[in-house]
């Protein structure tokens, strides 16, 4: 008998490793962003944020296991970073390009936008580019990855009411990475002849008639 894991057990332990780290992330991220709120409690962008990670993170604890995942050390790095950036976000010397109130609007309008992509999803909703089923209505009729596109339009919020070049740089990254985990993920979901059709009838991954 073997002694080495098995390749089951290693994406396993990788996956529940990854799960753990985000619930330890999001309870570190509710006392950094609650305390920076309640000393001034007119940023309500930055309680969104934690309200809208949270509900990403519960997404991830119930999703279901993935029948295929790529579990390249890219793409886990990539993976680790898209779950956590929002920890790297400075809350002091930032300037408001925006009011808050549209900062906030922003943020509800993308909150929602992902939301209903995420309902329809349901527990195929995952951290790393993996096959967990293929979904193809409400808003996956729009855009191939819609959830992403709701994160861009939070972050723009968040940014826009909390800018310094910091956070700049840190969403600047964040969507390089997002754009890595799309292709990463299509090749996952591009072997079956359904997800093929599926690229032939929304042909924009991201952003409708951009990309």
């Amino acid at each position: 008998m073997s002694d080495s894991k098995s390749p089951h057990a290693d994406s396993l332990l990788t996956e529940v490793l990854l799960r753990a780290f985000a619930l330890l992330a999001y309870v570190y991220a509710v006392s950094r962003f609650g305390h920076a709120w309640w000393e001034d409690r007119s940023r309500w962008t930055l309680l969104l944020l934690v309200i809208i990670e949270g509900f990403t993170g519960l997404m991830v604890l119930l999703a279901r296991r993935a029948e295929r995942r790529d579990l390249s050390p890219v793409v886990v790095v990539a993976t680790v970073y898209a779950g956590f950036f929002y920890l790297l976000f400075q809350t002091a010397n930032t300037t408001r390009i925006i009011p808050e109130l549209a900062g906030v609007t922003l943020q509800i309008l993308g909150m929602l936008w992902q939301l209903s992509a995420k309902i329809v999803l349901g527990r195929s909703f995952g951290l790393l580019p993996a096959a967990r089923g293929l979904v193809m209505r409400g808003p996956y009729r729009v855009v191939r990855h819609p959830i992403y596109l709701g994160y861009l339009v939070t972050h723009v919020g968040f940014l826009l009411t909390n800018f310094c070049l910091a956070n700049l740089a840190i969403l600047v990254a964040l969507y390089a990475v997002q754009v890595l985990r799309i292709f990463r993920e299509e090749a996952q979901l591009g072997l079956s002849e359904a997800y093929q059709e599926y690229r032939r009838r929304v042909r924009w991954r991201l952003l409708p008639f951009v990309f």
